[in-house]
């Protein structure tokens, strides 16, 4: 049987078991994982660029029109009038509006003697540099977003070493390995943050998470476990 045949007879099976809108996202446990929960996703976007703020304080707001999906503050290296570095990370629940390519980030500093809003610099949330400045924000540059799924359990593998992959049916999309806390015979906690570009989680579709440890002997994986991930599309955002 080819490999591509075996995973996608499991793929089906999973997202049969768990189907759209099921809040479980473990499955079965085995001799190898078990107790393994997802806690809640976000996507992730890091921004850096210089800004001459007062004290050194800025603020930022992503929106989806009038729609703010997140909003928050940082600080930058140097307060005005010097021009300092800086480097926030914004993070936006998983809806779907955070897949959208017309977001908009906008960065402004508290005005000193009444706290209204000045230097308001509104840009796509886009990857990429960004042309636009003003006399407060320059040299902006946003990285790839990415998606994050915090994952944890327990797991009982060879010396404490475990491996996993992520695929969407068609595709092993990131893989990766990790320590648990202790190794087997005995069972140890495992947390482990797996990142999914954006770009690569499917409009529709579903994202399956197979933890494995690798066969001492012939280096194959073995000992699988299979937790669905994900599932799009997603929610409206609240």
């Amino acid at each position: 049987m080819k490999p591509w045949i075996s995973w996608m007879s499991v793929f089906i099976l999973v997202t049969a078991l768990f189907p759209a809108g099921s809040n479980a996202f473990a499955a079965e446990e085995d001799d190898a994982f078990r107790h393994v929960k997802r806690s809640d996703p976000w996507v992730e976007y890091v921004v850096e660029g210089e800004a001459r703020v007062f004290e050194g304080t800025y603020h930022y707001r992503v929106k989806d029109e009038e729609k703010i999906l997140a909003e928050g503050w940082g600080t930058a290296s140097e307060g005005g009038p010097e021009w300092g570095s800086f480097k926030q990370t914004i993070q936006i629940p998983t809806c779907k509006a955070a897949l959208k390519e017309t977001l908009q980030l906008e960065l402004f500093e508290r005005s000193a003697k009444d706290g209204s809003e000045v230097h308001r610099l509104t840009i796509p949330l886009r990857a990429g540099d960004v042309a636009e400045k003003n006399d407060a924000f320059r040299k902006i540059q946003i990285q790839e977003p990415q998606v994050k799924y915090p994952v944890g359990g327990e797991a009982r593998v060879f010396e404490a070493n475990y491996h996993y992959v992520v695929s969407d049916g068609h595709y092993e999309l990131v893989e990766g390995h990790g320590t648990a806390s202790t190794g087997a015979p005995d069972w140890g906690v495992f947390q482990e943050t797996i990142v999914v570009p954006l770009k690569r989680v499917p409009i529709n579709g579903a994202l399956v998470l197979e933890l494995y440890e690798l066969d001492g002997k012939n280096g194959q994986r073995s000992r699988f476990h299979y937790v669905l991930l994900d599932q799009t599309p997603w929610p409206e955002c609240k």
